[in-house]
This record gives C-alpha cells, structure tokens and sequence, in this order.
C-alpha cells in the first residue's frame, strides 16, 4: 500500500463521500475508486459500504482508519525531520500566470523566502496548458494556475480556491449605465481581451461564439496592468478575476457590470506530477502555498 492511498482513504472516511474527497484531492473520482480497491485487495477485506448516496466504513474500516491517521502524520514528521529545514537549500522552479504571480503569490513567496532563505526560487510565467506541459516534462516542480477544473490521471491537482469572474468597464462606460448586461450587448463595444492561449481570452472568445455575438471591435494586450489602464480609459469591456481588481472596484475607477450571461467557474489550483519525488524543497513549499492561501481568504 502507498501513502497517496492511505491519505484517500482517511479523507473518505472524514467527508463521508467519494466524490467530495476527490473533488477536495483533485484526483478523478475513478483514481480515488482505484486507490480504495488497490487497498481492499492488499488487505483482503471491504472498507466502505454504500447506503445509498451515503458512504460509511465497514468494521474493518474502522479498525484501519487509526493506524492509516497515524502513519500519515508519522510521514509528515519523518519529513519535517529529515528535511533539515534550517539549511534547506536547492533550486525550486514554479509555473503560474500574470495575474496569480502579479497579486496573489508575491505573499507566499515572501513567507518562503523568510523561511528558507537559501532556496533559489525560479518564477515562470506561461498558460495553464503550457504549465501542464512542462510538469510533464520535469521543467516544472510545480505549477499555480487559474483556471477550469484540471483532470489529468498523470497529476496531482489541489483545489486550492473558488475565484469570481468579472465584467468590467468604466465607470463612465455607455455599458456601465445599464441595470444588467447580457452577452448581446458585446456587440455595442470593444471587447478587451488577453493574449492568445491564456484562459480568460478563451472563456471569452467562447461566450461570443455560444451566443452568437460580434463586438464592434477587439483589442489584444498580454499584460493584466495594461487591460485595467484600457478599461479605465472607456476603450472597452474585459473580463478578469475579481482579485487583479480590487483596488480599482473600491476607489471607484473601475466598474463591474451586472453581468446576465454565462460565466467560467474557475479555480486556483496547485497542481504537480503524480510520479514527482516530493523534496523537502517542495514539500516545504506546497506547505506554505496551503497555509498561506487558505489563510489569507476573503
């Protein structure tokens, strides 16, 4: 049995459901399926029952779910040990996009870098799929993407949090003075959108599509800051997360539109290769990333 099966299979028994656990783990749900089999098979016995959509331990589920608690914590010491964590040092290279590394992530690297001072931190910006790519490829130890939910059976996706998705304008913006704006009304201005391969261009590009709508006119900018700037000016409308825009949406120099009309649920998520060796570098680091991130939700 491996350690990865004893972490589902605890997490399971906490939530009471399959597919909470492997929404929480960012796994499919047939991985967590295939971790609890791999177990009963070992062991010879059943873990869970259904009762209908209820998920419960057997007697001899509860008979394992001490021993598997304590082995996981047991690890998690082993770790924090061996880790050695007042010299830790070595190379760390992180995949993310603008807006993550611009407004959300320079906290958790100044929390990392005060801890392991030693650690050379490699920052690079790409799209979530070229991130994905280079996971794959071992050019990446880790990746913090927002996006849609990432399913991929060869990595590890921690949900990490739930972003809000805006319209924005300016304040001044004909748009800006209606009560509620659907996709049709793109058509009465310039659509502002992101460079090409980034999510946010494509939830907006496909909007346009499912609904059948042409905006007067498109302007491209690769750069977050640059977008806000032309939003500010009355040049167009954009969608961006609620986080790139928070100083703007409270001094009133930026407005969000009330927005009737298909919305990308996306998420931000941590995500690394399934088969990666989890260093004491970046064990340490998705350490910090959970704590910070989760502490510091609105």
């Amino acid at each position: 049995m491996e350690l990865r099966q004893l972490k589902t299979f605890a997490l399971i028994a906490k939530l009471g459901s399959f597919v909470q656990a492997a929404d929480r783990l960012g796994y499919a749900q047939s991985t967590i399926t295939n971790h609890i089999q791999i177990l009963e098979n070992e062991m010879g016995v059943r873990l869970f029952e259904r009762l209908g959509h209820r998920v419960m331990l057997t007697n001899q589920g509860k008979s394992l779910l001490p021993y598997a608690e304590q082995v996981i914590k047991l690890t998690s010491e082993a770790l924090t040990i061996t880790a050695n964590t007042d010299d830790l040092q070595g190379k760390l290279t992180i995949g993310t996009g603008e807006s993550l590394g611009t407004y959300r992530l320079p906290g958790v690297f100044q929390t990392y870098r005060r801890a392991y001072p030693k650690v050379e931190m490699i920052l690079k910006f790409a799209s979530c799929t070229t991130i994905c790519d280079r996971i794959r490829n071992n050019e990446i130890d880790v990746g913090i993407i927002i996006n849609d939910k990432i399913i991929g059976d060869d990595l590890i996706v921690e949900n990490i949090s739930d972003e809000q998705m805006l319209f924005l304008t300016a304040p001044d913006h004909p748009l800006a003075l209606k009560k509620i704006i659907t996709p049709h009304n793109l058509a009465e201005t310039c659509v502002i959108l992101t460079e090409p391969g980034c999510s946010y261009r494509s939830s907006v590009e496909r909007i346009l599509k499912d609904c059948r709508v042409s905006p007067q006119s498109f302007l491209e900018a690769s750069s977050i800051e640059t977008i806000k700037q032309l939003i500010m000016l009355g040049l167009g409308i954009s969608m961006l997360p609620r986080f790139t825009v928070e100083k703007e949406l409270a001094e009133g120099r930026i407005h969000a539109i009330c927005w009737d009309g298909p919305i990308p649920n996306y998420k931000v998520q941590m995500l690394y290769h399934k088969d990666k060796w989890i260093s004491p570098i970046l064990q340490s680091f998705l350490g910090t990333t959970r704590e910070y991130l989760f502490g510091n939700r609105d």
